[in-house]
């Protein structure tokens, strides 16, 4: 070929477009490889952080549980240890039972979701029983008392040794043989009664109402469209959070048989206590509610401060909350995934194009706008899922019923939620903005910033104050006692510290 024709064909673009495919079409490829595969990681990241989304909000449920067993199960103990309760099982004289009546009926009445709590004798005869009617816990009459020697709880704590403890199985209250209606969702706990020469005098019981935890679960399901729960009790009956009576085990059952629509899931459900898996019809996630297994991990977690509750040796609890995702939402996460690594590959491949262009005909133009787009993209999708999950902690830490407090790295409060300005108090948002110090007592202010600020240096799940009674003071300048437990975590990097304050005053009579 001539000198001219080389340069005319240089001219005429031929050469560069050979040059132009031979650099863009393994581009090409290795974009279209590495997109797949990053579709593929995106997809799998995304599924596992749903499943870990869910399963963190299983374990709130069983640790919100757990947390009101193990106060009911302190207030049992301290009702049976009591002066009052020995004095009146020594006399066994119903002229004599005033007293422990009037015990029953301030625990009943400093805690709501108590509709019993009885004394029944070792014949299985109730002595003393104070139940909720109306909303008010009132002394019932001794010609209402009833036998309760053929009720499997009786049964089972009756024969367990003095000291230990015994948790039920949910199911509906029973009244004179039958249940009662509408119907009420209960957990009985107990323990066995000793006179002061150790004999057997029956048993303590305290009957919860569970209603809450319905309310809890359905609450959970409203705060995010996508996601369904659901409670299924150890025959494997699906339970609607507004038809209580599928909880009886004795009678009819409401709701829907899950093992016969779920075969497959209801297998590796019994199988695992917690875990997920990816069905036909979406994602599973389930966790056993265990107040039994949250209390105990309580305790190892704050073995200083917690009760150890070695003899526990009956629970008949079990019932399962499991979560729902449509397979539609799988769907859409792929379609995301998939989108969006497409549409990164093309402006990729679009990019490179426009710039192998020019620079080939001399012509290069930066992309950089390109990328900034790019950039401002995924950090708008970023803030509204940081926004987004913001919002639902704020929602779980409102729906606590234990008070909870978020302080910064100077001791400042940022949140706090109603159980916690009731307790303290203070009005809606007043907390907001002050000194986590001034809640203390004037003299121990200046010891509480220091150990603040020692923790704030090395962070752990630990209680602060260890080893001694801890006071707060109220807005009006009372002071309570708490149990206050402190979980580290960070923030966009801000270090935040989550305290959950227990109001001790109920344990101690106060």
């Amino acid at each position: 070929m001539t000198k001219a024709a080389t340069i005319e064909n240089k001219k005429s673009g031929g050469m560069n477009k050979l040059v132009f495919l031979g650099l863009f079409l393994p581009m090409a490829a290795l974009v279209v490889i590495i997109g797949l595969s990053l579709a593929s990681i995106r997809m799998d990241e995304r599924i596992s952080e749903i499943l870990d989304s869910d399963s963190t909000h299983l374990q709130l449920v069983s640790g919100f549980l757990g947390a009101e067993v193990l106060s009911s199960l302190k207030h049992l103990r301290a009702l049976a240890a009591e002066t009052v309760t020995r004095e009146a099982l020594d006399a066994g004289v119903s002229g004599q039972l005033r007293p422990l009546q009037n015990s029953f009926l301030t625990l009943a009445r400093r805690n709501p979701l108590y509709q019993q709590v009885r004394w029944i004798d070792e014949k299985g005869m109730e002595r003393v029983r104070v139940s909720r009617v109306g909303g008010e816990p009132v002394v019932v009459d001794g010609h209402d008392l009833q036998d309760k020697r053929g009720r499997y709880y009786f049964q089972a704590a009756n024969e367990m040794l003095f000291g230990e403890l015994y948790i039920s199985r949910v199911d509906m209250n029973e009244e004179h043989g039958r249940i009662e209606m509408p119907p009420r969702p209960v957990l009985r706990i107990a323990t066995p009664l000793a006179g002061s020469a150790q004999q057997r005098r029956g048993i303590l019981i305290i009957n919860i109402d569970m209603k809450y935890l319905f309310e809890f679960v359905h609450t959970m399901g409203q705060s995010d469209p996508d996601v369904q729960y659901f409670l299924i009790n150890q025959q494997g009956l699906l339970l609607d959070a507004d038809l209580e009576a599928g909880l009886t085990v004795d009678g009819p059952e409401q709701g829907m048989d899950f093992t016969a629509l779920h075969p497959g899931i209801w297998e590796q459900v019994l199988a695992h206590e917690e875990g997920n898996m990816e069905a036909d019809d979406g994602l599973w996630t389930w966790r056993r509610l265990s107040p039994v297994g949250s209390f105990k991990r309580l305790t190892r977690e704050f073995a200083m401060q917690a009760v150890a509750f070695d003899q526990l040796i009956s629970d008949e609890f079990s019932l399962m909350l499991m979560s729902h995702r449509p397979h539609a939402v799988l769907d859409e996460v792929r379609r995301e995934s998939l989108t969006m690594t497409a549409l990164a590959a093309l402006s990729l491949l679009a990019v490179y194009a426009l710039t192998l262009y020019f620079y080939l005909n001399g012509q290069a133009r930066a992309r950089q706008a390109e990328v900034e787009a790019a950039y401002a993209r995924a950090r708008a999708a970023s803030l509204e899922r940081m926004n987004e999950l913001e919002e639902r902690f704020h929602r779980l830490v409102e729906a606590s019923s234990i008070g909870q407090l978020v302080v910064d790295a100077d001791g400042l409060i940022e949140i706090s939620n109603p159980a916690a300005e009731r307790m303290l108090g203070y009005d809606r948002g007043e907390l907001v903005g002050r000194s986590v110090d001034t809640l203390l007592p004037e003299s121990k202010r200046a010891q509480h910033r220091n150990l603040r600020e020692q923790f704030m240096g090395a962070p752990e799940t630990r209680q602060m104050g260890a080893g001694r009674e801890l006071a707060a003071v109220r807005k009006d300048g009372s002071v309570v006692p708490v149990e206050v437990g402190l979980n580290p975590y960070s923030d966009q990097g801000r270090p935040l510290v989550l305290a959950s304050l227990i109001d001790l005053s109920l344990r101690q009579g106060l």
